[in-house]
Formats: structure tokens, sequence, C-alpha cells
């Protein structure tokens, strides 16, 4: 520890409103990854498919 340097304590109280807008905010991140996910798997499998047929 650095000479006249002071500890730094976190509490439950500074990580309550990281937690608060994490858990508001984790049902429409997750969503919108599926949603981006599954756009991606889609473009990639849709001309596999379509030159199976051709």
């Amino acid at each position: 520890m650095v000479e006249g340097a002071t500890g730094f304590d976190i509490t439950s109280a500074m990580l309550d409103p990281m937690v608060s807008s994490i858990s508001s905010n984790a049902v429409p991140l997750t969503t919108a990854g599926v949603a981006i996910m599954a756009i991606l798997v889609g473009v990639s499998l849709i001309p596999r498919i379509i030159y199976k047929f051709i």
C-alpha cells in the first residue's frame, strides 16, 4: 500500500444501483441478443438451403 493512501470500502449500498439496472435490463437485452443470433444463423443457412434445391 502506498504511504498516505487510504483504503476504499465497497458497500452494498454502492452496488445497489448497478444491480438494479442490470436486473431491469436483463430481459430486453436477452431478447435482443437471441433475435440478433437468429438473424445471423438465418442469413447463413438460407443460401445453403436455396443452393441445395437449385
